[in-house]
């Protein structure tokens, strides 16, 4: 099969040719019919300094985000049958230590991630443990069922804090910012105050409910969050940039008592004013990595299904696994939305 592997530390991937690995007997294998772009498969093509620490050995199959078909299974799976269209949550887990055992199986340290320390979906094919797999609702759009597991970050990153209300401000409008605008508006956040240098990516938080916007790159960003909030400040600041100076300024124009919730991650070490901006005020930081098993998934199909809020609306490129490079390059330049792999060629109607 076709996949993309990161096979030595430096910038790129590699197109390779390489078995389908068979299944366990907890394991299905799935046809991926689309794998999305996230953030941080782009510090892996860059390969940053937090790429370098944070991956397992090589060479590494790349990619997480995915729709897939199972096409096999071991002996031991029940309840997914073949030709069930899916999505995968992307930390695996080992069940008995100590976090599992609290129920924390996204933070389970002996279990790594899909596409970080296990190969990934960029790829034709992909091998998983079936209690990953996340059954799609009949009928379901692929880049729809691709989406949930970056929406689910989205929607955890609003839902370690109360939103209904209360001003917040949102730093980065990716496309994962994006989605972060489209929970935080469906949570009820008010006034929704996005800031963000790119200008399209200003109109598409606009378009998404987002009540005031902001140019960091003109506005001093605390001045005018403390200006649109009356001198209040914002309660709730939600990072997805991963830049730091938009953290720094975030912190700086956070009300006391506020929350932090912190998705982006920044390529290395960050400086801030602990005792101004965090101790002082009282302010609370959560630190988000993934979405909890399995709530955060029943809320995801809730808001797509129920709210409709789906996040393929972000999808704005498809291509083959051969344009790879292309992909890559736009993601760097900042000018797409979500992109989608599509390994075995077929156009996805958005």
């Amino acid at each position: 099969m076709k996949a993309l592997s990161k096979n030595e530390r430096g910038k790129g991937f590699s197109l390779v040719n390489q078995p389908v690995r068979s299944p366990l007997p907890d394991e299905v294998v799935l046809k991926v019919l689309v794998s999305t772009i996230c953030g941080s498969d782009l510090h892996l093509w860059e390969w940053n300094d937090w790429a370098d620490g944070f991956v397992g050995s090589l060479p590494l199959g790349v990619g997480h985000e995915m729709a897939g078909e199972v096409v096999d299974r071991g002996g031991h799976v029940e309840g997914l049958s073949i030709g069930a269209q899916v999505s995968v949550e992307t930390h695996f887990w080992c069940g008995s230590c100590a976090t599992c055992q609290r129920g924390l199986f996204h933070l389970c340290a002996a279990g790594g991630i899909l596409g970080f320390h296990h190969d990934g979906a960029f790829a034709e094919y992909v091998t998983v443990p079936a209690r990953n797999c996340w059954g799609a609702k009949e009928g379901e759009n692929p880049l729809t069922t691709s989406l949930k597991e970056p929406f689910g970050n989205a929607v955890q990153t609003c839902d370690v804090q109360p939103l209904e209300g209360r001003p917040t401000l949102i730093t980065g409008a990716g496309p994962l910012g994006l989605m972060t605008v489209m929970a935080a508006k469906a949570r009820g956040a008010y006034p929704l105050i996005v800031s963000e240098p790119r200008s399209e990516r200003r109109e598409k938080a606009s378009m998404l409910g987002a009540d005031i916007l902001l140019d960091p790159s003109s506005d001093s960003l605390p001045e005018a969050v403390w200006e649109a909030t009356e001198g209040e400040g914002a309660e709730v600041l939600l990072e997805l940039s991963g830049n730091a100076d938009a953290l720094r300024n975030g912190m700086a124009a956070l009300a006391p008592g506020g929350d932090i919730a912190l998705l982006g991650l920044p390529v290395r070490s960050v400086e801030m004013s602990l005792n101004e901006d965090v101790i002082f005020k009282g302010a609370t930081i959560r630190g988000i990595t993934g979405r909890l098993v399995w709530e955060t998934w029943k809320e995801v199909d809730r808001l797509i299904h129920h709210q409709r809020v789906d996040p393929s609306i972000l999808v704005t490129h498809q291509f083959p696994l051969e344009e790879h490079e292309e992909a890559f390059h736009l993601m760097e330049r900042g000018v797409s939305g979500k992109i989608a792999f599509l390994p075995h060629g077929e156009i996805i109607d958005e």
